[in-house]
């Protein structure tokens, strides 16, 4: 046995040579199946793992992107989303300004807010129309709730409106169910509130009351707001009586011009 190892050790180099030219020959003898087939185990011991890592690359970097379209397309659509909730929320507040039937000889002229003022409660707002557009001053200004103020100063292209939150902008208003009459006013401490109301006079909570067309500034029937509290304290003349404007001065949107035309 021993003989034989020893043999095969010596005899390994032209062993290998004997394997290879049998390999050889059979492959010349064989003739194009044996090729094709030996072509085919090569390609695919060798080729196939890197043709499947390319594949597998290609298909997880068209994943990334197609995420990230879609991502994309996500945001797109939110953003299109909240924009028709806007319109569509501006188209609810349109519609309800078309109940508001305007003053004879008046017209109504949008506005926008473009700034604010005020401590706590605003009381003066900057609009994007001026003389240019042929705003002056003291035209009464509105909401879709009734009356917010009147425009103080004019400039060219912006002006500037007091809200009846602002002590200087006073309104001559009545009571709309008995006809009694005072004057709006608005303070710091006391909110707004019907000033020169005669004790004699008949006016109760949930009254409301609306603009008198006294004074010139404000044309007549406006809505101002509605009674809260009537007080007669003491031996004071007149009533004091506290008022809810119609008009939600801290969530103000559009506003709108009265001005005279057809």
């Amino acid at each position: 046995m021993d003989w034989r190892s020893s043999w095969l050790k010596e005899k390994k180099t032209l062993v290998h040579t004997v394997v290879v030219f049998v390999l050889s020959l059979a492959v010349l003898l064989s003739g194009e199946q044996f090729t094709v087939i030996t072509g085919n185990i090569t390609t695919t011991l060798f080729y196939y793992p890197f043709h499947k890592l390319k594949s597998t690359v290609i298909h997880l970097t068209k994943t990334a992107d197609d995420n990230a379209a879609l991502s994309a397309s996500v945001v797109e659509l939110s953003t299109r989303l909240q924009t028709y909730n806007d319109i569509l929320e501006e188209n609810r507040r349109l519609r309800a300004l078309l109940g508001f039937i305007p003053p004879d000889e008046f017209k109504i002229v949008p506005t926008e807010i473009i700034g604010v003022s005020g401590a706590g409660v605003p009381n003066t707002v900057l609009i994007n129309l001026g003389a240019e557009d042929s705003l002056m001053a003291n035209q009464t200004v509105i909401n879709r709730n009734g009356v917010a103020g009147r425009v103080a100063r004019v400039m060219n292209n912006y002006s500037v409106v007091y809200l009846l939150t602002e002590p200087r902008c006073r309104v001559a208003a009545r009571v709309k169910r008995s006809r009694e009459q005072g004057i709006i006013r608005y303070g710091v401490s006391q909110g707004m509130y019907l000033d020169n109301c005669p004790r004699q006079g008949d006016v109760v909570v949930g009254d409301t009351v609306i603009t008198s067309g006294l004074g010139g500034v404000f044309p007549e029937g406006l809505v101002i707001g509605v009674v809260k509290s009537v007080e007669a304290p003491g031996k004071k003349f007149f009533y004091d009586i506290a008022v809810d404007a119609a008009v939600n001065f801290n969530g103000l949107d559009e506003l709108y011009i009265l001005t005279r035309g057809e």
